[in-house]
């Protein structure tokens, strides 16, 4: 059996701290979800699927309020989602899409949290539509690039993050074909997001006020790990003595 390098190892470390930031990261959407539903008309800012089912439950009590709740997380999500990974499209090698994908995607996506916190602190009491559409947008639009920084930051398949039908489908199929590599990480992510939604309901029925700092301080502990987790940047091999420059 070949022995592990040092090298090896610190690149495993690197790649399992990553591994504990998606799972933070799918708690921390699970509370964001539980969060806008049940402070910001009925809407989901990180499961569109939901949203979708809702814009087309015309029968719904104060359902054109729901409506354009619901088109406003779509439009934000889709969008950021679409800048996400224009941004990220051209990073070059897989150490530096990392980089990028936690410098351009959770750092935005953190910034857009604390704006949200701020927003709710201000007005929680008497939330007036158009600051409901803003919130909505700027949650939604963070889970979105965490959407994306999932997808660059796992070696694993199936790791979403903001929603578990992608991932509970694939633990599905690996389970069936007897496949066991990435199974703990993804049943992991599973069970996080219910439970964040838990938390975040939880804290929303003792301190009403504080519902959308959760989800935030959890994004805040996920970019930390990550950031821990940075792959170094290649450096260029020295110039030959001798040459211009050396």
């Amino acid at each position: 059996m070949s022995a592990i390098v040092p090298g090896d190892d610190r690149k495993g470390l690197r790649m399992r701290r990553l591994h504990v930031a998606l799972v933070l990261l799918s708690f921390g959407a699970g509370a964001a979800d539980a969060f806008a539903f049940l402070a910001l008309s009925g809407t989901f800012t990180a499961n569109m699927t939901g949203n979708l089912v809702l814009a087309a439950m015309f029968t719904r009590p104060a359902y054109l309020t729901t409506l354009l709740c619901a088109l406003v997380a779509i439009a934000a999500f889709a969008l950021v989602l679409y800048s996400g990974f224009r941004w990220t499209k051209n990073a070059g090698s897989a150490a530096a899409s990392k980089r990028m994908s936690i410098r351009q995607l959770l750092v935005p996506s953190l910034l857009a949290q604390a704006v949200v916190v701020v927003l709710w602190l201000v007005v929680w009491q008497h939330l007036p539509l158009p600051v409901e559409f803003v919130v909505i947008a700027l949650s939604a639009g963070a889970l979105a690039l965490q959407t994306v920084a999932a997808k660059k930051l796992t070696d694993i398949d199936g790791i979403t993050t903001t929603y578990v039908t992608g991932t509970l489908t694939t633990t599905m199929q690996a389970l069936a074909e007897r496949s066991d590599r990435g199974q703990g990480i993804r049943v992991l992510s599973i069970l996080a997001l219910p439970a964040g939604a838990v938390a975040c309901t939880a804290l929303l029925h003792l301190v009403p006020w504080a519902g959308p700092v959760l989800p935030f301080v959890i994004t805040g502990v996920a970019t930390a790990i990550a950031f821990a987790a940075e792959p170094p940047a290649s450096t260029p091999a020295p110039a030959p003595v001798g040459t211009p420059g050396a």
